[in-house]
This record gives C-alpha cells, sequence and structure tokens, in this order.
C-alpha cells in the first residue's frame, strides 16, 4: 500500500536544458514542491528521451520513473488557423458543436501520450492529475482520469483576440476571430469541464466561470522565484543596467528593441557613460543582434548562471509591451533587491505597488525618466528594491507557492470520485 497519494503530472514543456525560462521554470518547480507531500509521476511530451530526462530533471521523493513520448508530428495542411482553406473553415464551424475543444488543440494531441496516462492510471486508480496546459487535460480526461486540476499559467484565447485586434485586416481573420471567441468562451468553462483549476494571477480568476461550487475549486497558483538567501550589492557597477529575457521570445524583442531605439538613448542623454547589459537563452535573431551589438551594450547569450549580472546591475529593466501571464525575470530581479523599472504588462498579476517595491512606466519618456532617477539616486533605489525583495519573499518564493500548489492538490485527493 502506498504511503503518499499519486500526482500524474502532465507537461508538453520539461525543465531542460538549461538555462531555464518561463514555463520551464514553472514546470520544474511546481514537480519539486508537489513532491514534498506527494508521489509525482510525471508523463510529458518532449523531444528529449525518458533517460535523458532522468538524468537532468530530479524530483525528490518520486517512485515512478519519467515517462517521455515524443512530441506529435504536425501536418503544417491540417492546421486550424494556417493550414489548408478546407482545414481553416473545417475548424471554425466546428465552433459551433456544443462541447467541442477548440481545433487549435488537435495539432498536440497525441494517442501514444493518452496509452501512457492510461497505462500509469490503470496502476494507481486512485491518482489525481495535474495537467499543465488545458490540452494535457482533455488527454488526461480521454485516458480516463477522473479528478483533473488544469494548470492555465496563459489565456490563450484572450491573447489571440488582443493580437487580432492589433492586426489589421487578412483574408482569414474573421475565421480566426471566431475561432478566437470559441477559445475564451471553452476556457472560461474550464471550471465545469474538469475537476479544478489553477490560475498564475489573481486577474485571471475573471476569465474563468465561478458560479456554485466552482468558486472553490478555482485557485491562485502565482508563478514564482526560489528566492537567495543572501544577496550581494557590494559590486554594484554605478550605471549598469540589465536586461534578462529569452532571446527569441517575440515579446522580449519587442520590448528590447523599443527599450535600445526609444529608451536607452535619452538616459545616455543624461548619463552617457550608462551601460546596458543583456543576457538570456539564446540564440537572438541576427536583427536583434545587429542592434545590440555597440560598444555601450554587452549581449550575454544563454549564460551558465545569471548570478553576477543581478550582483553588478545598478539597476533592472522590464520592458515588456505585450505578453499574457507573469514575467518571471521581473520577479527574480526583485528577490535579487535589484531596482526594478517596469511597464505594466511586466508588472501585471505581481501585486507590487508602484513607488514601494518598483517603478512601472509604459511611455519611453516616463521610462527613461525612471532609469534616470534610480541610478542617480541610489540611496532611493537601495530602499525600493529591498521592498521588492520582501515581497517576493512573503508572496512569491516557491517555498510560499509550494504550500498553495499542495492545498489545491490535498482538496483534490480528498475529493472522492463518481
Amino acid at each position: 500500500m502506498r504511503s503518499r497519494p499519486v500526482v500524474v503530472f502532465l507537461t508538453d514543456i520539461v525543465p531542460y536544458p538549461p538555462p531555464l525560462i518561463g514555463s520551464m521554470l514553472r514546470v520544474g518547480r511546481l514537480a519539486r514542491e508537489l513532491s514534498q507531500e506527494f508521489d509525482v509521476a510525471v508523463v510529458c511530451q518532449s523531444e528529449y528521451d525518458s533517460q535523458t530526462l532522468a538524468s537532468n530533471w530530479k524530483i525528490e521523493h518520486s517512485s515512478f520513473p519519467i515517462v517521455s513520448v515524443p512530441k506529435p508530428v504536425r501536418d503544417p495542411a491540417r492546421d486550424a488557423l494556417w493550414g489548408s482553406p478546407t482545414s481553416v473553415v473545417e475548424s471554425t464551424l466546428l465552433t459551433l458543436v456544443p462541447d467541442r475543444a477548440p481545433r487549435v488543440f488537435d495539432s498536440a494531441w497525441s494517442d501514444v501520450f493518452v496509452e501512457e496516462i492510461s497505462r500509469l492510471l490503470s496502476r494507481v486508480p486512485d491518482a489525481v492529475v495535474w495537467a499543465h496546459k488545458s490540452f494535457m487535460a482533455e488527454m488526461a480526461r480521454a485516458a480516463g482520469a477522473k479528478r483533473i486540476l488544469v494548470d492555465i499559467d496563459d489565456f490563450q484565447g484572450a491573447l489571440m483576440m488582443e493580437q487580432l485586434a492589433n492586426s489589421d485586416f487578412y483574408v482569414r481573420k474573421p475565421f480566426h476571430q471566431l475561432q478566437a471567441r470559441h477559445l475564451v468562451r471553452y476556457e472560461r468553462g474550464l471550471p465545469r469541464r474538469f475537476s479544478s483549476a489553477a490560475v498564475s494571477k489573481p486577474e485571471d480568476l475573471e476569465r474563468l466561470e465561478r458560479g456554485g461550487d466552482r468558486q472553490s475549486r478555482i485557485h491562485v497558483v502565482p508563478n514564482g522565484v526560489d528566492v537567495p538567501d543572501v544577496v550581494d550589492r557590494d559590486r554594484t557597477r554605478p550605471c549598469e543596467l540589465l536586461f534578462v529575457g529569452a532571446l527569441r521570445w517575440e515579446p522580449n524583442i519587442e520590448g528590447l528593441t523599443s527599450f535600445v531605439t526609444d529608451v536607452f538613448p535619452q538616459i545616455r542623454r543624461d548619463l552617457p557613460t550608462a551601460r546596458l547589459v543583456v543576457a538570456g537563452r539564446g540564440p537572438a535573431p541576427d536583427t536583434l543582434a545587429r542592434l545590440l551589438d555597440r560598444p555601450e551594450i554587452e549581449l550575454h547569450e544563454s549564460p551558465a548562471s545569471l548570478t553576477d549580472f543581478y550582483a553588478r546591475a545598478a539597476i533592472s529593466v522590464s520592458m515588456l509591451l505585450t505578453g499574457g501571464g507573469t514575467s518571471l525575470k521581473t520577479i527574480e530581479s526583485l528577490a535579487y533587491a535589484i531596482p526594478t523599472v517596469a511597464t505594466s504588462v511586466a508588472a501585471r498579476g505581481l501585486g507590487m505597488q508602484h513607488g514601494r517595491d518598483l517603478l512601472i512606466a509604459d511611455s519611453p519618456a516616463e521610462f527613461a525618466q525612471g532609469c534616470i532617477r534610480l541610478l542617480q539616486q541610489p540611496a532611493e533605489a537601495r530602499i525600493l528594491g529591498l521592498n521588492g525583495r520582501q515581497e517576493v519573499i512573503k508572496r512569491l518564493s516557491w517555498k510560499t507557492i509550494g504550500v498553495q500548489a499542495r492545498s489545491a492538490v490535498r482538496e483534490l485527493v480528498d475529493t472522492p470520485t463518481a
């Protein structure tokens, strides 16, 4: 008889290879924190085999081997949005079918993956499922899982609607708009489709149906960081600004391009010795690398560690103009007590107060002035950084978030199956 309940953890993102970014960090930390109380069995879609992942992704206390299933080969002609005209029309018409999951999920569907889940559940029929992303939850349901928590770290429907609203007309746009509205409706109904749901920020609660008993089955499990026990602020370089982020992620490219083009020149007019350090998972696209190829900017692609960069930075800049979810790199900068200037998008969902924990600015002129202010007033900047760190320790460390994640699973474990 097992001494601990089993959680089947499903994901199409794995925390390998380093450096880890975004959802890679969320997946790795969630599995680690859940393993403190539960026996975690990972089934994932990945280009890496089970042995490679087992060697590089250590899950404490787990008695199950990691199972890796190859990601399905996608047929471009069958793509719901950009496939053949027939596929796009068919995908749009299927939005009229009641209870139909969006066709955009079909490209990630894997019968082999469903079979692996089913095989595992036959061994531990009382297991609960933590499904990272809703299409993973759909495959768990197809495998016969009864108790499924769907982890929604991003609402794809809302992102798609935002992108369409900001785009010019193109021939397929009306079809895409219908599919986006269907995806919004589908995601709104996730709490009645599955046993429970987790979102990464309080604002996202408004995107879900919360009537009846569904209210108690929706949990906020934020993104967070492992907070360093000690931070080194004695090696700070007075005019060094730091931008950290994945260098191939479009919102980072957009934000960094705007910063270098529209903000950094204003800073250097007042502070000619200001330097920008850019560090993140590479490789950077050629256009971005050329933009950053100038004496006052250092580019570090895929560094083994960010610790030294955080120790040297006078301030951190988090300039995101678009994108969903929460900015892990903003949280991480604050965890290192680095005074931070962020856009509203980069600060979204963090619960940080402008002027107390960080500075929030959206226009290029306001952003530049915020950076100049902190660089010229190091005493104020230091207080801001320390306040931000304390907020992260209190609410956004994985020690705290782990308690919330385990509580959500424990509630599901205690729920009898029909």
